[in-house]
């Protein structure tokens, strides 16, 4: 079958990119994620018309009318055009509850129908499962061709996870009625996307039927070049006037967890107890004290270096480091909700990303989901809470043994999987391949 780079069509396609429970002003995560990623299709498939349609909350939308403006200027040079279609909720209910579907989907099919009549779409991608239920009314009405990009398995995130803001949980009659909304938007989709293998797992034991159309799409980040990495690793240093001899291990996240980060730590200095190590955590203002308090209870103040960093420049400091920590708890939900034990396995951070592309290896929780899937797999750090004490020992004489094979190892992978350029050229494939079928 033809990749869309063989394709000679000069015909333009009109593309709408669907966002219905994210702040599309507010949120970074839409920055790093859609937007650039966006930019960089436009660029790589030129044939293609990408119009950015975004379900936003009345008041915001006032609110928010000069950043509003900013944004659509900044993707218009991008040749990219944003549409805001104002509705009554939606972002402050991430998880939509079963009282507020019925509202949810009068104003999903009336944005619906304004798309098809406005906007003549051939291709509708569609970021969660809300707005692919938008995206099917377009489909229906139209016959454009659909893609469900999950981001996560919503119906049973929805019914666990209190973290992030997204506080508004699923009861158990909103849970089954996702799950059945979830069967129908898969048959209905030409392609499903998810960001990690496990996810695929899950999913295709569910609905075998549509196994075939599931594909593995990962979080995108930005993946500097060695030498800029190597440019900041020497400027980070030289800044927390760190002695060139030390080892620094690096969190970076906007919470702290002081039990889970308390155990890997412990196990560390068990495991390398003549290295030097300095501790580097870069966490939110909120998360700062907590953070400084934890370490000062090891003992460990002279050795940790607590920074709030603006997200742009975490990076920056992540290449200063030798070696990244993602501790995770073990959930109390898992003994009573094996709903939680789903989407642990399935979670892909932006935080482990970061990680391998600023070269460093991972010691990582088995509750970190596809991280610590990723990482036995292709050798990229350790699963710490599953590895004897002996062989975290020796884990670290091989690393001290040779870290800069490490370096490269690790931003190789980030490089062949993480980076925009390649997360746009899968994607673009896919938009040709339902093209074509």
């Amino acid at each position: 079958m033809a990749t869309y780079m063989e394709s000679q069509s000069v015909t333009p396609v009109p593309c709408v990119y669907l966002l219905a429970v994210e702040d599309v002003v507010r949120s970074p995560l839409l920055q790093s994620q859609v937007f650039a990623l966006l930019k960089t299709m436009a660029a790589q498939a030129p044939e293609y018309v990408f119009h950015v349609v975004a379900l936003y909350p009345v008041h915001n939308a006032v609110r928010f009318r000069a950043q509003i403006a900013a944004l659509r200027d900044d993707l218009k040079a991008a040749n990219i055009t944003l549409h805001i279609v104002p509705v009554l909720f939606v972002t402050r209910c991430f998880y939509i509850p079963k009282n507020l579907l019925w509202l949810f989907f009068i104003q999903g099919w009336l944005a619906a129908q304004w798309i098809v009549a406005r906007l003549h779409p051939a291709l509708i991608h569609c970021r969660s499962y809300p707005a692919t239920w938008v995206g099917m009314q377009v489909k229906r009405r139209c016959g454009a061709r659909l893609l469900c990009d999950t981001r996560a398995l919503y119906p049973e995130e929805g019914a666990t996870l209190e973290e992030g803001g997204k506080s508004v949980l699923l009861d158990a009659a909103a849970f089954a009625r996702w799950k059945r909304l979830e069967s129908i938007l898969f048959a209905a989709s030409d392609a499903i996307t998810v960001v990690s293998q496990p996810s695929i797992d899950i999913l295709a034991t569910q609905y075998p039927r549509d196994a075939a159309r599931m594909h593995v799409i990962p979080t995108t980040t930005r993946i500097p070049e060695r030498t800029m990495l190597a440019a900041w690793r020497t400027q980070t240093r030289a800044e927390l006037k760190l002695p060139a001899e030390a080892r620094i291990a690096a969190y970076a996240g906007s919470w702290f967890e002081p039990a889970p980060m308390a155990d890997l730590i412990r196990r560390l200095l068990a495991a390398a107890p003549h290295t030097p190590w300095h501790f580097l955590l870069l966490v939110s203002p909120q998360a700062a004290a907590t953070a400084t308090a934890a370490q000062a209870a090891l003992g460990l103040s002279d050795n940790t270096t607590v920074l709030s960093v603006p997200q742009p420049e975490v990076l920056r400091y992540l290449a200063g480091a030798d070696v990244a920590l993602q501790p995770v708890g073990a959930p109390h939900q898992d003994q009573v909700d094996p709903r939680y034990v789903l989407t642990a396995r399935t979670r892909l951070s932006i935080k482990f990303t970061e990680y391998l592309a600023g070269g460093l290896p991972v010691l990582v929780s088995r509750w970190a989901g596809a991280a610590a899937d990723l990482v036995q797999r292709h050798d990229l750090g350790l699963v710490y809470d599953e590895t004897p004490p002996d062989a975290l020992a020796a884990w670290f004489t091989r690393w001290q043994t040779a870290p800069e094979d490490f370096r490269q190892r690790m931003w190789e992978f980030a490089r062949a999987n993480f980076a925009i350029e390649e997360v746009a050229r899968r994607y673009l494939a896919l938009y040709h391949e339902e093209g074509e079928v």
